[in-house]
């Protein structure tokens, strides 16, 4: 997978919040219910949980969608970088031998492990 491939594909964070939210107050509901509260207690205790888990919910998937696109940046400045250093070694090359270079021949291949 080419790192166009991996910048074009982009990943869905809006899966977490819920996630934190009902897995929290699945088992805070659980707990209360074992303890056996009264149902008022109960229906507060979970609907407060709600509440505190969605801003939690909210803050962590803001946290990750942003180090994500922090690291899609770094991406796109490194192949910005080679790009630069390829079109300089490609320049020089010319330079040098007063012959044209294929792009072909100066690409950046990765080599298996």
């Amino acid at each position: 997978m080419s790192a166009e491939e991996k910048t074009e594909k982009k990943i869905n964070t809006k899966m977490i919040t819920p996630l934190v939210v009902l897995s929290a107050t699945a088992i805070i509901s659980i707990f209360t219910y074992f303890k056996r509260y009264p149902a008022g207690d109960f229906f507060i205790i979970v609907f407060a949980s709600v509440i505190i888990f969605l801003i939690i919910g909210l803050i962590v998937e803001k946290m990750i969608s942003r180090f994500i696109e922090i690291n899609i940046e770094k991406e796109m400045a490194e192949k910005r970088e080679a790009e630069k250093l390829e079109e300089k070694a490609r320049a020089t090359m010319e330079a040098e031998g007063g012959r044209t270079v294929n792009k072909e021949s100066l690409e950046i291949r990765d080599i298996p492990e």
